[in-house]
């Protein structure tokens, strides 16, 4: 399938500086959550007006919330710090952000603080580069940019990609290099003792801009709510989120809001997420690791999409792609768009239980669509996949599927619709030993594919695949099974099965008491 990304052309203009600020104050209450509106409510005629030096004030007679009493508004314009409003305001202020670039912005919210932007208001953990000088085939600027531990692992092409700095010519990030002598076009390179970044291209006229800040949002407060923003060019590092809701190490959030925002162009992670987060309608595209990450309990990931993310150059079976979750307990990813992700689409890594995958749409992701490892308890169900697990190191069930479930056990699958995935539906035993947190193993076990819709040209449609140090139990006694699914083959008489280790026919396949009843097309 086809999809249409963007980069460059669609991101908004940066004006340097907003309007002067002012102050209201009504008696008047702001009704939360109008619509789909962001600031409903705030449109009511004013009863008073006072002019206040440096910020403008709604003083609410209404709560915003049933644990917020007395709330107030701030509005900020882009030549004022955010984080100065939090640290004045008590806990469950609202701050309405105008319109423009807020450079290098990074907040740590108080509990039950909302953050809404005005249309056109962006968040950016870049500075603007505009003093260059040509010393030979290089142009250098000259920038002190604290040097951070980079972790990670990189593809053989991206040889730098642990670094979290990027550096951006015209909204669209440069390939970052290791030496000096491997500058190139669209690359760069930066000498963190010199004080020095170095690229070929000709900056003259063209905007120019260095992420250093690492989060636009972070910290372990509860009830937080961020809607409406551009969030971009953060230099965040691998596994961790320009949105980053919990404290390192520790702890989690609890119960953030992040809805209808755009989050790109940020070097690790668009959004990590805490217990209870809500990450609801948003766009998370182009982000250097993953679209998003995290852990806890009862998150809930809906209506978002999520595309072309680790530009930066991960390993995918490092940690890249679409998403990543561990150690969740009740997640709940719904009715999602994600795509073209150099990596993984949807991906449960470590200890999660109780996951569901509803009604999801996947296509063009490396390795898988829905990956399902080492893991519990989940229910994949009225997903639509499409050309999903494609991965350069190989083309066997051990190395893609549109599902992919890899060492778990407990896993339902039923009513989804696979079309030209690397391989349709396929299980993995291997030697992955035991959870540390609840002793449990990672096996396949109770695995119930049932009622799917499977189309495949080339590549096994369905099965299971095991490491030679198991045994048969995973095909004979574990309560595995297949039944009542449709496929549709380009040569139905192919062996486009997997069982027992080996390639099946449809026949074959059925002789192991798969899909019995059923006939392939």
């Amino acid at each position: 399938m086809q999809r249409s990304l963007f980069l460059s052309n669609n991101l908004p203009s940066s004006p340097n500086n907003g309007p002067t600020l002012v102050s209201h104050q009504t008696s008047n209450p702001l009704r939360q959550g109008e619509g789909d509106n962001p600031t409903a409510g705030g449109s009511h005629s004013w009863a008073l007006a006072k002019s206040v030096s440096v910020l403008a004030v709604l003083i609410c007679g209404a709560s915003l919330g049933a644990s917020r009493m007395d709330s107030r508004v701030v509005r900020v314009e882009p030549n004022r710090r955010i984080q100065d409003l939090v640290e004045q305001f008590p806990e469950g202020t609202t701050i309405e952000i105008a319109s423009g670039v807020h450079r290098l912005e990074s907040v740590v919210p108080k509990d039950g603080d909302v953050f809404v932007g005005e249309p056109g208001a962006i968040l950016s953990g870049a500075a603007l580069l505009t003093t260059f000088e040509r010393q030979g085939k290089y142009w250098v600027a000259r920038r002190s940019v604290p040097s951070v531990e980079a972790h990670g692992k990189c593809d053989p092409q991206h040889p730098a990609c642990t670094f979290p700095e990027d550096l951006f010519l015209d909204d669209v990030p440069l390939r970052r290099v290791l030496h000096l002598a491997d500058v190139t076009a669209h690359s760069w390179y930066l000498d963190y003792a010199a004080a020095c970044l170095y690229l070929a291209d000709d900056p003259t006229s063209h905007k120019v801009e260095l992420s250093v800040v690492r989060h636009a949002f972070y910290g372990a407060a509860s009830h937080v709510t961020i809607r409406g923003l551009v969030i971009e060019k953060y230099a965040n590092p691998a596994q961790t989120g320009a949105i980053h809701a919990l404290r390192d190490p520790g702890p989690l959030s609890r119960d953030w809001v992040v809805e209808r925002n755009e989050i790109r162009l940020n070097h690790g992670a668009g959004v990590r997420l805490g217990h209870g987060t809500q990450l609801l309608r948003n766009r998370i595209h182009h982000n250097g690791q993953l679209g998003v990450g995290g852990s806890g309990d009862s998150i809930r990931v809906e209506e978002n999409e999520i595309a072309a993310n680790n530009y930066a150059g991960y390993d995918m079976d490092w940690e890249a792609g679409g998403t990543k979750f561990s150690f969740t307990r009740h997640l709940v990813v719904r009715n999602n768009d994600v795509h073209d992700n150099r990596g993984p689409g949807l991906w449960t890594d470590g200890d999660n239980e109780f996951v569901l995958y509803e009604g999801n749409r996947s296509a063009a992701n490396l390795a898988a669509g829905i990956k399902h490892e080492i893991s519990f308890a989940a229910v994949i169900r009225d997903n639509v996949l499409d050309g999903d697990g494609f991965n350069p190191g190989g083309t066997s069930g051990w190395w893609g599927a549109g599902i992919h479930i890899l060492s778990s056990s407990d896993v339902e699958i039923y009513r989804n619709t696979l079309r030209n995935c690397l391989n349709g539906i396929v299980a993995v035993q291997g030697d992955r030993a035991s959870s540390r947190s609840s002793g449990g193993p990672y096996l396949v076990q109770h695995l119930y594919v049932h009622d799917n819709t499977i189309l495949q040209s080339s590549g096994t449609a369905a099965g299971i695949v095991k490491d030679a140090r198991f045994d048969d139990s995973v095909f004979k006694s574990w309560g595995n099974r297949f039944r009542h699914n449709a496929y549709q083959l380009a040569a139905p008489q192919n062996k486009f099965y997997e069982w027992m280790n080996a390639p099946r026919t449809w026949e074959e396949w059925q002789a192991f008491a798969n899909d019995t009843g059923e006939v392939p097309r």
